[in-house]
C-alpha cells in the first residue's frame, strides 16, 4: 500500500466523520487494487443489503433521477454508519447517536435530508419484508429547517452579470439574467434547451416543463435578456440543436444532470460571487426569491405568483401558433410590477441607509 502512495492517517474521534473518511480511503484502495469500480458487499440481513435490494426495485426505478441522487447522497453518511448492521437490530438510540454526530459535520438541511431518506428506507423495508417493528428513524424528530430569506437587489444582479463576463463565465451570465427574468429554479435555468426559446408578438419567452414536477412553466424574457441570450448563442461558434441545453461552462460543455452537475453550477456561481462580493454567502437560488419580493412589494397577486413559481400551476395545455398562453401574459404583468416593486425597495433601502448614517 505504501508503494502505491497510501500512508497511515489519523481520523479523529469515532463517529460519522471518521467512518465516512475511512470509507473513502477504503474505496480508494479497492479501486487501485482491483483497477475497477468499487463493488461493496454487505452481510445478509444487513441494512446495506436491503438498501442494495431496494435500489433494484421498480419503486426505486420509478423515482425521478434527482430523487435517486438524493438517496445516493444520503447513503454516503448512512452506509458507513448502518450498512453492515442487521436491519432489525438498529435501534432508535443508534439513530439518535448517529444524528448527534452527523449534526457536527453537516448543515441542518443536509441532516434533514439524510434522516428523511433513512425514514423512507425503513418504511419500505417494514412493508416489503412485513416486519413487526416500528421504524427506529421515526422515533427521532426531524424538523424541517427554516427557509432561506436572503435576496439579491436588481443592481447587484447587474454586477454579478458583469463579473461573470469578466471571468469568462458567459453562460453563467446568461443564466443569471434568465433566472432574474423568469424566477425559474437553478436546475430549470441551466437545463433549459434551445427548443424552449419562443417568440410571439410581444417578445421572447421560455416554455418548458419543470424538472421536479413535470408541470408546464412559462417565463417572460426582457428585451435585454433576450438580446444577450441570442448573442451568446451566436458567439458559441457551433450550431445548438433544438433539444440541446443552452447554458454552457467555460469548456463549452453543458452543465450535466446529477450531483456533479449541480455542484459545478454552484461552484461556478460561487467563483463569480467571490469575485464581485467577497465574503458574501448568498446563492443562485436566492435570485428566485428576490423577484418574488419585488413583486410582493408592488402588490402582485399571490395566486399569480404561485403559478409563476410553479407551486400550483394549472394543467392547461399550451396553444400553438400566434396565441400567447395566459401564463406568459401574467409573467409579463408581474415583470412590470417587479419594476415598480424594485423602485419601492430602493427608496426604502435608501431611507434606512440614511437613518443609519444619521444615527452614526
Amino acid at each position: 500500500m505504501r508503494a502505491l502512495g497510501f500512508r497511515p492517517k489519523a481520523l479523529g474521534p469515532d463517529g460519522p466523520a471518521a467512518h465516512t473518511e475511512a470509507g473513502k480511503l477504503y474505496e480508494s484502495w479497492l479501486k487501485v487494487k482491483t483497477g475497477g469500480d468499487l463493488v461493496v458487499s454487505y452481510p445478509a440481513g444487513s441494512f446495506g443489503a436491503y438498501y442494495e435490494r431496494f435500489k433494484r426495485t421498480k419503486a426505486f426505478a420509478r423515482k425521478k433521477p434527482r430523487t435517486r441522487e438524493d438517496y445516493d447522497r444520503a447513503w454516503k453518511h448512512l452506509g458507513p454508519a448502518f450498512g453492515s448492521k442487521i436491519l432489525t437490530k438498529i435501534s432508535a438510540a443508534d439513530v439518535e447517536d448517529f444524528l448527534e454526530d452527523l449534526e457536527k459535520i453537516v448543515s441542518e438541511n443536509e441532516r434533514y435530508r439524510v434522516l428523511k431518506i433513512l425514514r423512507a428506507i425503513f418504511a419500505d423495508a417494514i412493508i416489503r419484508l412485513k416486519l413487526n417493528m416500528p421504524s427506529p428513524a421515526r422515533a427521532v424528530s426531524n424538523p424541517q429547517p427554516l427557509g432561506r430569506s436572503q435576496i439579491w437587489l436588481g443592481s447587484e444582479i447587474d454586477q454579478l452579470v458583469a463579473g461573470a463576463h469578466e471571468l469568462g463565465h458567459h453562460g453563467m451570465a446568461v443564466a443569471i439574467l434568465i433566472a432574474w427574468d423568469t424566477l425559474f429554479s437553478p436546475v430549470d435555468v441551466y437545463s433549459v434547451t434551445k427548443a424552449a426559446l419562443k417568440r410571439d408578438g410581444s417578445g421572447w419567452y421560455l416554455e418548458r416543463d419543470r424538472t421536479k414536477t413535470d408541470k408546464g412553466a412559462f417565463g417572460a424574457l426582457s428585451d435585454s435578456t433576450a438580446s444577450e441570450l441570442l448573442k451568446y448563442l451566436a458567439d458559441l461558434g457551433v450550431e445548438v440543436m433544438p433539444g440541446a441545453r443552452i447554458i454552457r461552462r467555460k469548456s463549452g460543455n453543458a452543465y450535466a444532470e446529477g450531483i456533479s452537475g449541480k455542484n459545478y453550477f454552484a461552484q461556478d456561481f460561487r467563483e463569480i460571487r467571490k469575485h464581485v462580493f467577497p465574503k458574501d454567502a448568498r446563492q443562485f437560488l436566492d435570485i428566485r426569491r428576490s423577484g418574488n419580493v419585488e413583486a410582493d412589494a408592488a402588490g402582485a397577486d399571490k395566486e399569480t405568483m404561485g403559478e409563476l413559481l410553479a407551486n400550483g400551476l394549472a394543467s392547461s395545455k399550451f396553444l400553438e401558433g400566434t396565441y400567447t398562453p395566459p401564463t406568459v401574459t401574467k409573467a409579463r404583468q408581474v415583470a412590470l410590477q417587479r419594476i415598480e416593486g424594485r423602485k419601492r425597495l430602493a427608496v426604502e433601502i435608501e431611507r434606512l441607509s440614511g437613518r443609519s448614517k444619521s444615527i452614526a
